[in-house]
């Protein structure tokens, strides 16, 4: 059945846009246009676009913060949700379940941005999120690839989440997420599905301290990350090594294809230096995976989302 932007229009509620470029919804802002384009606000209305895309047969794409996406020059033929914080919550507040004097427990929508969270929870005197302070993009992206930084992680945090699946809503809790480095069983299966939103469990300690810790992380994030748009670590660490260092030893630091760039900051980071299209950076990871195999007998395990219509020919064996 052929689907048009009516019919999805109807089928959600929602305002539904054609041929959206998605370039600017990632951190990288490279990406061709989606077929159809929407905006969820929170939880039910995020809902409502998976039921009806599943309903109609529609490929659909979740963009939170957009920070480990690479979308492809040809876009993504389906429907792209944009996910964005509900209009009900403060700007970074989430619902407490649960306080007493030795912690907290938290129920954060999956759209609520994960720095933003974790300033607002170390000013409360929450603590365990301070590591978060740098990574871009939603909790519920964070909770998905097991984001973590300075020895900490989603899966130490987490007691439950609330996901969409085609069969309708469950909860799992963290023993069900099957996590693991930078991963969890909703990057690892082919079963479609969403987390809607996210139970974290937090200590009491001192605001002041935990502000500290955040300035901390901070200064060293920018001494060795480039400010340039980039998608975060391209690669994930080996076992007992990382991939930054692999990559620059291996002489390729500042090396480019058009106008994306592996970083002169930091090998395993790739910045976009104004029009780098999709292509380029696959270039580049490409490269720096033959490089790191050549020169250290190591096979780089991709990290970012590959998301989109691609070529086969470009993102084959990534």
């Amino acid at each position: 059945m052929a689907v048009d932007v009516l019919d999805l229009t109807y089928a959600i509620g929602l305002e539904v846009q054609r041929d959206v470029p998605l370039g600017p919804y990632t951190s990288l802002k490279i990406g061709g246009p989606a077929d159809f384009f929407t905006r969820a606000r929170g939880a039910a209305e995020l809902v409502r676009c998976l039921d009806a895309a599943q309903r109609l047969g529609v490929p659909w794409l979740l963009v939170g913060g957009g920070s480990n996406m690479l979308v492809s020059d040809r876009g993504f033929r389906g429907l792209a949700i944009k996910i964005e914080r509900p209009a009900h919550m403060r700007r970074h507040s989430a619902k407490v379940l649960e306080e007493t004097a030795t912690g907290v427990r938290l129920r954060c929508d999956a759209g609520i941005s994960t720095p933003g969270l974790a300033r607002w929870t170390a000013s409360l005197g929450w603590t365990g999120l301070e590591w978060a302070c740098g990574i871009p993009g939603t909790i519920g992206g964070a909770a998905v690839g097991n984001a973590g930084a300075y020895g900490g992680d989603m899966a130490g945090l987490i007691e439950r989440v609330r996901a969409w699946f085609p069969d309708g809503e469950r909860v799992l809790d963290a023993s069900e997420m099957a996590y693991g480095y930078r991963t969890s069983r909703f990057k690892r299966s082919a079963e479609p599905a969403a987390i809607l939103s996210v139970d974290l469990r937090l200590a009491a300690g001192s605001s002041d301290e935990a502000i500290e810790r955040i300035a901390a992380y901070e200064t060293q994030r920018r001494a060795k990350q480039p400010a340039e748009r980039s998608c975060g670590s391209v690669f994930k660490n080996p076992p007992g090594d990382f991939s930054g260092r692999l990559i620059e030893t291996a002489g390729l630091k500042g090396t480019a294809v058009g106008d994306a760039q592996i970083s002169e900051k930091h090998g395993n980071f790739f910045v976009n230096r104004g029009s780098a299209r999709a292509a380029d950076v696959i270039a580049l990871t490409r490269l720096a995976r033959a490089r790191a195999q050549d020169v250290h007998g190591v096979r780089l395990e991709i990290e970012i989302l590959l998301a989109g219509d691609w070529p086969a020919e470009e993102v084959k064996d990534l």
